[in-house]
């Protein structure tokens, strides 16, 4: 048993004719991309144009599809279905090769060079400890990880894309960290890397407000509280319960309540409503931390996972410019949404492609959330001062570009 779906694919908006101002910053973010230890290559700069100059362009299919359905469900449905043959199975075992294996715990990995399928590949890498130590049928994890895959949406930031690159952003962490050792074990691990990888599942590329504000049914359900966390949770728990998806079924029934009680509150720390709260119960849960306690335990896996779900920041420039850019022009088609479907419009995420606004967005939300947040895990895992290196290197790379005229 597995899932797929039926996706539009989105097409890739033609470059508009540049200003000399939109020139300037193009060629900035390249100089400054340079500047890395790593050269970027010409499809990952071109790539940042497309994605820059794309930030107001609406898929004319998608479009379309919005208008005839304003009034009606904005979520695309779960598609389940029999998977045709998988790679693997105890025939012809998973057997990783090295260079995957490092590779798959790199600070910097190129999530978004990757396609689907590859991502999945790199997925069982990830996963790979869990399945010998925890005895995991190697058919049941590819098809899970088939069915989230095919689960995501094809938004231009939540999407399968971002799922991966959260859940292998905590995988290379646990490889600074020797697997989390100090305060995880093994189980919640694992908990919180299957968290990672179906925290937005089924994402509709729109904000609990506009999920509030639009009279969702989800809303109604989970009045009007974490409303797409809580969604999120369900629907990865309802995959894990999944024939043929069950990963867990060799645990015992205390088992598997004790990985639900891990994985909900993990995912329902990703809502930013939540933030101040994650980051203060995180403190005072790491200030007498005990790995026997369940709530400290929860507290650690919760501001782990919302690090990541927010970590974009924390990669080398290029990687986290095109995700920056990725996550504007979601904002800005929710903005179109709200505006068509004549409900309160979100102006805060009306950033359009105005340079100015954009450099504004990026340095404000590094300064208010990034670097507070990244700096306290930062006090009590200290192996991820790279990523906090990372971060105000951005920063810095971000006020250069402000200062363009």
């Amino acid at each position: 048993m597995g899932c797929t779906a039926s996706r539009t694919k989105m097409r890739v908006a033609a470059v508009k004719t540049q200003t000399p101002q939109e020139r300037a910053v193009m060629e900035k973010i390249e100089q400054l991309a340079n500047q890395n230890t790593e050269l970027v290559s010409p499809q990952e700069l071109e790539l940042i144009r497309q994605t820059f100059f794309s930030l107001q362009e609406i898929d004319e299919t998608r479009r379309n599809k919005w208008l005839e359905a304003i009034q009606d469900d904005i979520l695309s449905p779960l598609y389940f279905s029999v998977q045709g043959e998988l790679k693997y199975s105890n025939e012809h075992p998973f057997i990783p090769i090295h260079e995957k294996v490092e590779e798959a715990g790199i600070k910097d990995f190129p999530t978004l060079g990757k396609t689907k399928e590859e991502l999945r590949e790199y997925a069982l890498y990830i996963y790979n400890d869990f399945i010998s130590a925890f005895n995991i049928d190697i058919l049941k994890i590819q098809r899970l990880i088939f069915a989230i895959s095919e689960n995501y949406q094809n938004n231009p930031f939540h999407n399968f894309h971002h799922g991966f690159c959260v859940t292998q952003m905590l995988y290379a962490i646990g490889v600074k960290t020797n697997k989390y050792s100090d305060f995880l074990e093994s189980k919640d691990h694992l908990a919180l890397l299957v968290s990672a990888i179906g925290h937005d599942l089924n994402h509709p590329g729109v904000t609990n407000a506009f999920m509030i504000n639009s009279r969702h049914s989800l809303a109604i359900r989970y009045n009007d509280t974490s409303v797409l966390e809580n969604y999120h949770a369900a629907t990865l728990i309802n995959f894990l319960e999944l024939s043929g998806c069950d990963i867990f079924s060799g645990f015992s029934p205390a088992e598997k309540v004790y990985m639900r009680k891990q994985i909900i509150p993990a995912i329902l720390a990703t809502d930013m409503a939540k933030h101040g709260q994650v980051m203060e119960t995180f403190r005072n849960s790491m200030e007498h931390y005990n790995k026997e306690n369940s709530d400290h335990k929860q507290a650690f896996m919760g501001m782990a996972l919302h690090c990541a779900d927010v970590g974009n920041p924390t990669l080398r420039f290029d990687f986290a410019t095109v995700w920056s850019l990725r996550v504007i022009k979601e904002f800005n088609q929710q903005v179109w949404q709200e505006e068509q479907r004549g409900i309160p419009v979100s102006e805060f995420l009306r950033i359009g492609n105005d340079i100015k606004k954009i450099k504004q967005n990026q340095v404000g939300f590094i300064d208010i959330f990034i670097l507070p947040l990244w700096r306290l895990f930062y006090s009590f895992v200290p192996q991820v001062v790279d990523y906090v290196e990372a971060i105000e290197n951005n920063r810095r790379q971000w006020e250069l570009i402000e200062k363009l005229e």
